[in-house]
């Protein structure tokens, strides 16, 4: 089974910044990021406000950094393959752009509580419009 970026589907409520797609029990994804995002409020609500999942993946341009529950920090930049284990917060200081595959069941735990957080934050008073 084989996918194109462009028949990956948009998750709702991202902007456009991240495709993903169910392959087995793993998580097809593509994300585009235009400008610099820091995850930490997106993860308000999991355990630890951290990152419950697992991300295997290539960076293609631009650069992620991921900081740890112990306070540590890594950027992984163009050409690299990483894996992220979960217990972390990610960081993007610059457009960037990447594959990732990751457990499907870690990502949809995540993911739930991101959509909710986005949701709240674009529906809040202090954020313009």
């Amino acid at each position: 089974m084989h996918f194109k970026k462009e028949d990956v589907p948009v998750r709702p409520g991202n902007d456009g910044a991240f495709r993903s797609i169910k392959a087995g029990e793993m998580e097809i994804g593509f994300t585009t990021v235009d400008r610099p995002i820091d995850c930490t409020p997106l993860y308000k609500g999991l355990p630890g406000d951290v990152c419950p999942c697992d991300h295997y993946g290539y960076v293609f341009s631009g650069s992620i950094r991921a900081r740890y529950a112990d306070g540590s920090e890594e950027v992984i930049g163009p050409g690299c393959v990483y894996w992220i284990p979960k217990g972390h917060v990610l960081i993007y200081d610059e457009p960037t752009v990447h594959l990732e595959i990751n457990p499907h069941r870690q990502l949809d735990q995540l993911m739930s509580v991101v959509d909710r957080n986005v949701a709240a934050l674009r529906d809040s008073p202090a954020i313009p419009k």
